[in-house]
């Protein structure tokens, strides 16, 4: 900044660490699919594999497989105001017992995290349609972060395994 007055506050960060990082070898796989409901089932083939590499129990994998399922599907149908092709970018990155999956497209903004939750023990002719599959989302990972950037939708979700 040179000669100007300070504007804004600042910040330090500082970091120490207290031991030595454990040897965790990362496994990450990218993937890219059109907004087409058939291409799920590539994603949920690809990621199978995945998660056999990284010894992701079969339990969870198929718990996944719905999580992917459901975000998807609603990219798919509801993101894109055209009819054009769009490129939904999956990330996978397993360390250790912690799986990390990333969804990108350029759809329309939408978070799903910040809709309410639908009341589950109300009966369901009193319910409001929608909502159960974020919910499904929620419960079946431990972290859901959205964030939207450059025009991007960005849906974060982390696992961790025992």
């Amino acid at each position: 900044a040179g000669d100007v007055e300070q504007s804004d506050d600042i910040t330090i960060l500082a970091l120490e660490y207290l031991q030595e990082p454990e040897d965790i070898t990362m496994q990450r796989l990218e993937y890219s699919i059109v907004n087409r409901l058939e291409e799920i089932d590539r994603i949920n083939d690809a990621f199978n594999e995945f998660a056999e590499q990284c010894g992701i129990p079969m339990t969870a994998s198929l718990k996944i497989n719905m999580v992917f399922d459901e975000l998807l599907n609603n990219i798919i149908s509801y993101g894109y105001r055209d009819e054009e092709q769009h490129t939904i970018e999956v990330v996978f990155e397993c360390a250790g017992q912690r799986l990390s999956i990333s969804i990108s497209d350029d759809g329309v903004p939408f978070n799903p995290i910040t809709r309410k939750d639908p009341d589950t023990t109300q009966a369901l002719k009193d319910r409001d349609i929608g909502g159960l599959g974020i919910l499904l989302v929620k419960k079946v990972m431990d972290e859901t972060i959205y964030q939207r950037r450059n025009n991007i939708n960005r849906m974060t979700l982390i696992k961790s395994f025992e």
